[in-house]
């Protein structure tokens, strides 16, 4: 239970509730917000927004604007208050899938599927620039964070963004695909959640994310590929192209993990760093050979 609830959930819920946190969420305060009324027993998900979250150059109108919009089509749960501190959203009964869930053909089907669907929905309006991003997180480092070797791979990876990336996958993206957010109701219907960095962007930065945080082999890779050019038949993707942007995936994963480290010193940021500077090089080093 937290101390204090904040103002906006005391707001939407009679005198008598309670908020037991949740697991998951690196950036906000996550909570599941219970009430009796009228009879009824009610169940939500609140999202707090955290100072982290305030100070990474995020919008939360424009967050709102993405989860709704994906929300009308059934790929996320729907907003029910939207405040400047946080949100309520309806409370999804399922799980997260698992390591053995998450390889099995029927659920890689059903990932790509709603992917192939989000990416070809209309875009929202705010675009989501990967060199900007990039850019913008390696200016907030320290200056004893930023050594030759990082910013030579960041010369690489936006030469690799403005010169080698195919320039017509633009489309509607989430930017944060990896298995915290995915969950799977009773009825298995799949949902989408944390919508902070949503934005019309590369279709391919989405897929490539997945493939990481998923960590598949190729053939999990492969099915998830043919399943998604089934839904999406214009997109074509090739593992070549996905090859590409898999590095751009990893520069924006260091440079996220150096920053949030900066911020609290935590060592779950630090061991994130780690293992995504030892991840780039070798990406880095497949890419050139």
């Amino acid at each position: 239970m937290m101390k204090k609830a904040p103002e906006f959930v005391v707001q939407f819920s009679p005198e008598s509730f309670s908020l037991t946190p949740v697991p998951g969420g690196l950036s906000n305060h996550n909570y599941r917000l219970q009430f009796q009324q009228h009879g009824q027993s009610n169940c939500y998900f609140v999202r707090q927004f955290s100072a982290t979250y305030l100070g990474m150059d995020n919008d939360v109108e424009l967050e709102y604007a993405a989860q709704i919009q994906a929300a009308n089509i059934g790929l996320a749960p729907n907003v029910i208050v939207k405040h400047k501190q946080g949100m309520i959203c309806d409370w999804v009964t399922g799980e997260h899938w698992d390591k053995a869930a998450q390889v099995r053909d029927e659920n890689i089907e059903k990932l790509a599927q709603l992917v192939a669907m989000l990416h070809q929905q209309p875009m929202p309006s705010h675009h989501l620039d990967m060199v900007e991003r990039l850019q913008h997180y390696y200016q907030t480092l320290n200056t004893e964070f930023k050594t030759v070797q990082l910013a030579q791979q960041l010369t690489l990876v936006i030469d690799l963004i403005e010169q080698h990336l195919p320039a017509n996958r633009l489309g509607f993206c989430h930017h944060d695909m990896n298995p915290l957010n995915f969950i799977e109701d009773e009825q298995t219907k799949l949902y989408l959640l944390d919508w902070e960095f949503a934005a019309a962007g590369h279709c391919d930065f989405d897929i490539a994310t997945l493939f990481q945080t998923f960590e598949w082999q190729d053939a999990q890779q492969a099915l998830f590929i043919r399943y998604y050019n089934q839904y999406y038949p214009a997109a074509k993707v090739t593992f070549e192209q996905l090859d590409a942007m898999a590095v751009v995936v990893e520069m924006m994963t260091l440079l996220w993990c150096i920053v949030m480290y900066q911020q609290d010193k935590d060592v779950t940021y630090l061991r994130l760093w780690q293992q995504s500077e030892y991840a780039i090089t070798d990406k880095i080093s497949q890419l050139t050979m």
